[in-house]
């Protein structure tokens, strides 16, 4: 697979962000005094937290907007450092940098804690571009500037990078998500099944390759 660009999920694929990910949601389940569903815990990490809120909470949309707000009070002070890079990671993107590859994130987790997050562990200096949401910016809904999904945030970086031909891109992820809003941009897909997704469910959403480690990674961009 000779691709040129090569985008990253961030949690569950860079970096294993499980405790602190967890310990917002237990934080924010306490003050809201929800009852934790722990045999869901690992179906939080990936998607929009709005969604966990409503689909695994049922919550309103109302009611999942305080629940992210509060998520965010422990996130933002202690939970988005309580999490480390999968072993292999800086190898895997260093030689990825080497090999002239166009390394970017694109996460569902808000822009400016992704560049926090990318920069505390050391993974910026192999990496030209990171895009998140922003959707805690804005409360129009009919911004077009608005990204509140991984599908606006890849969006967002074909653009910004002027890549018009996103058949050159792949995209790095471990949950389903990942998968089925890059194929529809026409972004080629590894699924990795060390991060939180399993490998069935990684298939069933097409993933054109699938990685067991990160350096299987390696070999999918530069051996396949």
């Amino acid at each position: 697979m000779d691709k040129k660009y090569i985008f990253f999920d961030l949690d569950g694929t860079l970096t294993d962000s499980y405790e602190g990910i967890i310990n917002s949601l237990l934080y924010a389940l306490n003050k809201l005094n929800i009852k934790p569903q722990p045999d869901s815990f690992n179906q939080v990490i990936g998607p929009p937290l709005h969604l966990t809120f409503m689909d695994t909470y049922k919550m309103s949309p109302e009611e999942s907007d305080k629940a992210v707000g509060i998520f965010r009070e422990y996130y933002e002070a202690k939970g988005k450092f309580e999490n480390i890079p999968y072993e292999g990671i800086s190898e895997t993107l260093h030689t990825l940098y080497a090999h002239g590859k166009k390394l970017m994130i694109a996460t569902a987790k808000p822009e400016h804690m992704a560049v926090q997050i990318a920069d505390h562990f050391g993974l910026s200096q192999y990496l030209c571009f990171i895009a998140g949401t922003n959707n805690d910016l804005t409360d129009k809904l009919d911004d077009p500037t608005k990204r509140s999904s991984k599908s606006d945030v890849i969006k967002h970086i074909l653009k910004t990078n002027d890549i018009k031909d996103p058949e050159n891109a792949v995209m790095v992820g471990d949950r389903a998500y990942d998968i089925v809003s890059a194929k529809a941009l026409g972004l080629q897909t590894i699924g990795v099944t060390y991060g939180y997704g399993t490998r069935e469910e990684l298939e069933e959403a097409g993933a054109d390759y699938i990685a067991d480690t990160p350096m299987d990674i390696i070999r999918h961009i530069i051996e396949d």
